[in-house]
């Protein structure tokens, strides 16, 4: 018998609207998904789930009353309901060729591993790069899960954006961060977390770390 979220996940997928029989029974796999009546509450909702793909497809659930809601809202939805569809075919693509690799694409348990990760991340023995001026920055995957921490403790970016360094240069290093969290705006705590326990332990080691001494899985 399948899966209610998977019954839920074929049925937008297809472009039809889930039955009231496959919301009920999806309801009562998590308690994040509740009546929503709030159009501006449930594109919010959208909104923070990125482009995590289990926490859209919860979001699109609760907002499947916008679809009777002709106007921005509705197109707002349908817009929301294509995303989920472009990401389940990008993951599908990726796996596909990850399998012919032998790769392995891994769920991590976020709520064991975030309380071990987020105050040791930082201090990893990160690789630098020259910059002009005498200035360094540090590799692309710092600063991605640098944004992704920062969404998932603090919110928002609402800094204003760095530029000149205390030694009178740009300041490479901070306009970095601070770019890096500005692009994870709107997204939720929990898909922050998320995200950033699977970069934490994906990112290329060599090309990133003088040495690995990551937390092992």
């Amino acid at each position: 018998r399948a899966h209610p979220i998977a019954l839920l996940a074929q049925s937008l997928l297809a472009g039809r609207r889930a039955t009231p029989n496959e919301r009920t029974r999806t309801g009562e796999q998590s308690d994040r998904m509740g009546t929503m009546n709030d159009p501006e509450t449930a594109l919010a909702a959208i909104r923070a789930a990125g482009d995590d793909f289990q926490s859209l497809l919860e979001a699109i659930k609760k907002a499947d009353f916008l679809d009777a809601m002709p106007g921005d809202h509705r197109q707002a939805y349908r817009a929301a309901k294509t995303k989920l569809k472009k990401i389940h075919l990008a993951a599908k693509k990726k796996a596909e060729e990850d399998a012919k690799k032998g790769i392995v694409t891994k769920n991590y348990d976020v709520d064991k591993y975030w309380p071990q990760l987020k105050d040791t991340w930082e201090s990893l023995r990160w690789r630098l790069k020259a910059m002009p001026g005498g200035a360094t920055k540090k590799p692309d995957a710092f600063y991605e899960l640098y944004g992704f921490f920062k969404q998932a403790t603090e919110g928002d970016n609402t800094e204003e954006q760095p530029v000149w360094a205390e030694t009178g240069g740009l300041d490479f290093e901070g306009r970095s961060r601070w770019e890096a969290w500005n692009k994870t705006k709107g997204m939720s705590s929990e898909v922050a977390k998320k995200k950033f326990v699977s970069v934490y332990f994906q990112m290329d080691a060599k090309a990133n770390l003088y040495n690995d001494n990551r937390i092992k899985e």
